[in-house]
């Protein structure tokens, strides 16, 4: 795979990171957050995003182990039943799994907001008036109702950090996996799985 190639794979999920960065900054652009439409919107937009980056890179692994999934059904879950038949180590699937379970994890609670804000109701949320946290808005988590205790921008904020790193991470793992195989294997056919798996 060229570098063009890799280019065009790599655009989407980084567009999506761009675009939930986009969205967080015009929220914290406004000074104080109170709830209105306009801040669920964008939060809503932000975690919708944020996903989207994961979603996207699932395309990325999807072609650097040549699974061959439908790009418009695939998910975690059916990437890592695909290993497991295959008896492979794909180590960034297994990565995202994990963190994706990890019942702590930035990634599952940003999941957790995305699919209660899409499919039940907005991001469950504290609101603080008076003490050394007035003014801000802290998220609760759907499924526990515990609170994320700093405000819920500060939150945003890690988490494209957190994603972009882990993105940057996995990437470079799966195509330096792929390049050596591909040296390793310097015959294979342009049908051949650009990762052997």
């Amino acid at each position: 795979m060229d570098e063009k190639a890799l280019q065009n794979l790599r655009a989407r999920a980084d567009a999506k990171l761009s675009y939930a960065k986009i969205h967080l900054d015009e929220l914290k652009s406004l000074g104080t957050l109170s709830g209105s439409d306009f801040d669920r919107a964008h939060q809503e937009s932000f975690l919708f995003h944020l996903l989207g980056a994961k979603d996207a890179f699932l395309i990325e692994l999807n072609a650097y182990y040549g699974v061959d999934l439908p790009k418009n059904d695939l998910t975690i879950g059916k990437l890592r039943k695909k290993q497991i038949a295959r008896q492979k180590d794909y180590a960034e699937v297994t990565a995202l799994s994990e963190l994706e379970k990890d019942k702590n994890s930035w990634l599952l609670h940003a999941k957790e907001m995305r699919d209660h804000s899409t499919h039940v109701s907005g991001v469950p949320r504290t609101f603080h008036c008076g003490g050394p946290t007035d003014g801000e808005v802290w998220l609760r988590l759907p499924q526990t109702g515990r609170p994320i205790e700093r405000h819920f921008a500060e939150e945003f904020d890690a988490w494209v950090s957190n994603m972009r790193e882990l993105l940057e991470r996995l990437r470079s793992s799966a195509i330096e996996t792929m390049r050596l195989n591909n040296r390793l294997n310097p015959t294979r056919g342009a049908d051949t799985p650009l990762i052997s798996g």
